[in-house]
C-alpha cells in the first residue's frame, strides 16, 4: 500500500490542476506563464543548489553512464522498429523515436522523487540530471530528425546542440558541477536560502500546470492508437534500465531514482519539439495526455518493484 500513498498526492495535485482549468478558475495563460517561471527560475535554482552539494563519487564510476546512455541510444531504434511493423507514417514514426526516451523528469519527476524519497532522492536526481540532460535532448531530437528526414545534417545537429547548451536547466547543472569541483558545496547562507525558496515553489506548481495541460475529453478512444508508444515509454524504458543496472550496478538510491524517473510519462516539452520540427504534433499531444493518465497506474507498480 505504500506505493499508493506515494502516488496519491501526485495524482491529487494533478487532478486539482485539471479541475482549475476545467472550471476556468485559472486561465490557460496563467499556467503558460507559470511554466516559464518553473523553466527559467525555480527548477534551475533547485538543480544548482542540489548539484553543487552532490557527491560525484556516488555516480558509481562509468556504470551509470553506460546504463543510461545505452538505453538512450537503443530506445529510439526500438520504437522506430515497432512503428515500422505497424506501418506508421514517417511523421508519427518520428514522434515515436522522440518520445521513447523523453521522460517527464522535471515537471513530474522532481515532485515525485521529492515526495517518494525526500532529499536523498533529490540529491541522486541532481547527479543523474547533470550527467544525462545534454544527451537526453541531443539524442532524442537527433534520432527523430533521422527518422523524419532519413538523414542528419551537421547544420541541424549543431543548431540542436546550441539550443541544448542554452537550456537553463542544463546551465544550472553545469554551474553546480563547477561549484562542486571547486569545493564550493555550501553557498553563503543568504544565497542558499534564496535558492531553496525559489526551488521549493516548483513542486506543487509543476504538478498543477501538468494537470491543466491534460485534456480529459481528448483521451476517449486514444488508448488504441497510442498503446504501443505508451508501452515503450512506461514499461520498456524502465525495464531496460532495470536490467542494465543488474549487470552494471550502482548505489541503490541512484538506481531507484533513475529507473523511477525513466518510468515517468512523456515530457510535456516534446510537443514544442514536435511543432518546431514539423512532426505529427497532434499525435504528440495525444501521447502526452494518455501516458500521463496511464502513469497513475504504472508508477505504483514500479515503486513496488524498486522497493521505494
Amino acid at each position: 500500500m505504500n506505493e499508493l500513498f506515494i502516488i496519491a498526492p501526485i495524482a491529487t495535485v494533478i487532478l486539482i490542476g485539471r479541475m482549475l482549468d476545467a472550471v476556468g478558475a485559472v486561465s490557460p495563460q496563467t499556467f503558460r506563464e507559470t511554466n516559464k517561471i518553473l523553466y527559467w527560475l525555480s527548477i534551475p535554482a533547485l538543480l544548482l543548489r542540489l548539484t553543487a552539494r552532490a557527491d560525484f563519487d556516488a555516480l558509481g564510476g562509468w556504470n551509470l553512464f553506460f546504463a543510461v546512455y545505452g538505453t538512450y541510444f537503443s530506445l529510439p531504434f526500438l520504437a522506430w522498429g515497432l512503428g515500422r511493423l505497424f506501418k506508421e507514417e514517417r511523421k508519427r514514426l518520428a514522434i515515436s523515436a522522440l518520445t521513447s526516451m523523453r521522460s517527464n523528469q522535471v515537471f513530474m519527476g522532481i515532485p515525485a522523487v521529492s515526495i517518494a524519497m525526500g532529499n536523498p532522492g533529490l540529491e541522486a536526481l541532481s547527479l543523474f540530471l547533470a550527467m544525462s540532460l545534454v544527451g537526453y535532448h541531443v539524442i532524442s531530437i537527433a534520432s527523430s530528425q533521422l527518422v523524419l528526414s532519413k538523414g542528419l545534417s551537421w547544420r541541424s545537429l549543431l543548431g540542436t546542440t546550441s539550443n541544448v547548451v542554452r537550456n537553463p536547466m542544463v546551465l544550472a547543472c553545469l554551474a553546480g558541477i563547477l561549484c562542486s569541483s571547486l569545493g564550493l558545496r555550501q553557498f553563503p547562507g543568504w544565497i542558499d536560502t534564496t535558492l531553496k525558496v525559489l526551488g521549493d515553489i516548483g513542486t506543487g506548481l509543476a504538478l498543477l500546470a501538468l494537470g491543466a495541460n491534460i485534456k480529459i475529453a481528448s483521451l476517449k478512444g486514444l488508448f488504441r492508437s497510442t498503446w504501443r508508444d505508451c508501452t515503450v515509454k512506461l514499461c520498456l524504458h524502465p525495464m531496460i534500465l532495470f536490467l542494465l543496472f543488474s549487470l552494471l550496478p550502482v548505489e541503490r538510491t541512484m538506481m531507484q531514482v533513475v529507473v523511477f524517473c525513466s518510468a515517468m510519462p512523456v515530457a510535456v516539452n516534446s510537443l514544442v519539439v514536435a511543432q518546431g520540427m514539423d512532426m505529427d504534433e497532434h499525435y504528440a499531444s495525444e501521447l502526452i495526455a494518455v501516458s500521463t493518465t496511464l502513469s497513475v497506474f504504472t508508477l505504483p507498480i514500479w515503486i513496488r518493484i524498486l522497493g521505494i
